[in-house]
């Protein structure tokens, strides 16, 4: 069965197309092909009609004794004909309007059956045949009045009063929903690789050491899955080559500072040495705070189920503990599948910011449509609108000076964004009214892994 699958997106298509509409067109044909057998079903009325007029000139030009045996003799597996001097059907001072069209359509095909000459009724509407509606609806009586005042009377079994044309409406209907069924069908066998591409994407862009995507399915999405697999391998030795050149740089730059740490301790003016040590001190933390960004992600560490609240809560009372005013408000207890680590890095590297700049920080949590929201705003000036967007690039700061007193490097915003953009959310700044400034923290729960 698996050899007469086409290996192809595009052979796939074709086939889905010639079996799933070859399949529909056949039922809309059955059911087109039942619809014009009713619509035939009209043709009785003429047929009806042109037999009335010739058994009636027939049996009248018999002798009374031989008319009921022709009569008979003439009856038919759907019409049953008899002779009697007694009509079958009762006249009716009003007929139905069932009876008033097929009145009017006899008298248009054989215009000399006169309502005088015929009495028609249904077995259904209370004849001598009985009272049972449903077992008699479909059972036409006629009663045919003969020059010599006797009756020819006519049971006419499955006779149908009105042709249907519903069987062209259904054959059209069940084509459009074929080809609508057949189309949903083609789109979502087509579109499902994709999608489990796109969640690969997307889960790679969270973490690089996910697994790699399966490859199955058509050729054309084989080739794809493959060439993302190669790409995530190339990607993960980038960084594993990257993490490892941090590492020596690191080595490198730290091997001089520390000398000229120790050379610094012969220096014998106490100001000089001082500056020196300071400088060395700035240097020291440049370095660090650099590597820290450039290496990223590359420190290998795994997606936990932690507590954000938690989190903001141990910052708080850290900075709480060095003496600045910090108050958490929302929600006590939030679950996020996460690095803990970087995720950590990232809020303290804002709140820090908020209580450096702000004076104090109030972080507010809260979580709705699947998002968490942490908001952490200040009281400090604000940032101009038109920088809202540079404090994010590295190593970029408002007051251009790198000094010990203001402290940092440019890179906390930076840090913090790649963080939080790595777990698939965002961060956005925004001025108060009248000043402060508000950061805004959003975060899909469950998108690290």
């Amino acid at each position: 069965m698996r050899v007469l699958i086409p290996k192809t997106l595009a052979g796939r298509t074709i086939a889905v197309l010639l079996v799933g509409l070859g399949l529909f067109h056949l039922l809309s044909i059955w059911i087109y092909q039942v619809g014009i057998e009713n619509l035939l079903g009209s043709t009785h009325e003429q047929q009806l009609a042109e037999r009335l007029v010739s058994v009636k000139r027939a049996i009248a030009e018999l002798p009374s004794g031989d008319r009921e045996q022709t009569a008979h003799a003439l009856s038919t597996s759907s019409m049953e004909i008899h002779w009697s001097t007694l009509s079958l059907v009762n006249p009716k001072p009003v007929e139905s309007e069932r009876l008033s069209l097929l009145r009017e359509r006899l008298r248009e095909l054989v215009p000399e059956i006169t309502d005088d000459q015929v009495r028609l009724g249904f077995a259904d509407e209370g004849t001598p045949l009985g009272n049972d509606a449903d077992a008699y609806q479909h059972i036409l009586l006629a009663s045919v009045q003969l020059p010599d005042g006797s009756w020819l009377n006519f049971i006419v079994a499955t006779f149908r009063t009105a042709p249907t044309e519903h069987g062209i409406l259904g054959s059209l209907s069940a084509m459009g929903l074929g080809i609508l069924l057949v189309s949903i069908v083609l789109v979502r066998s087509v579109t499902a690789p994709l999608r489990t591409l796109a969640r690969a994407a997307d889960r790679i862009g969270i973490d690089v050491a996910a697994p790699e995507l399966p490859q199955t399915g058509p050729v054309e999405i084989q080739q794809v899955a493959k060439a993302f697999n190669r790409m995530q391998t190339r990607i993960s030795r980038l960084i594993r080559d990257r993490t490892q050149t941090l590492a020596a740089v690191s080595h490198d730059l730290k091997t001089p500072i520390t000398r000229l740490r120790l050379r610094a301790e012969f220096v014998k003016d106490e100001e000089l040495r001082q500056t020196i040590e300071g400088d060395l001190e700035e240097m020291e933390r440049m370095i660090e705070s650099t590597l820290a960004f450039l290496r990223g992600d590359a420190t290998g560490e795994d997606s936990k189920t932690v507590d954000i609240a938690t989190i903001l809560a141990t910052i708080g009372d850290h900075l709480v503990d060095t003496g600045h005013e910090v108050a958490l408000t929302g929600l006590t207890h939030v679950t996020l599948r996460c690095r803990p680590l970087a995720i950590k890095r990232a809020l303290s590297n804002l709140m820090e910011n908020a209580v450096k700049y702000g004076a104090r920080a109030r972080v507010d949590l809260a979580e709705r449509d699947g998002e968490i929201r942490i908001t952490i705003t200040d009281d400090g000036p604000g940032i101009p609108a038109g920088e809202m967007e540079r404090v994010f690039d590295p190593f970029y700061r408002l007051e251009g000076s790198r000094s010990r007193d203001t402290g940092g490097s440019g890179l906390g915003l930076t840090v913090a964004q790649t963080a939080i953009r790595a777990h698939g959310g965002d961060i956005a700044l925004k001025n108060g009214q009248r000043a402060g400034l508000s950061v805004t923290v959003t975060l899909p729960k469950g998108t690290a892994s």
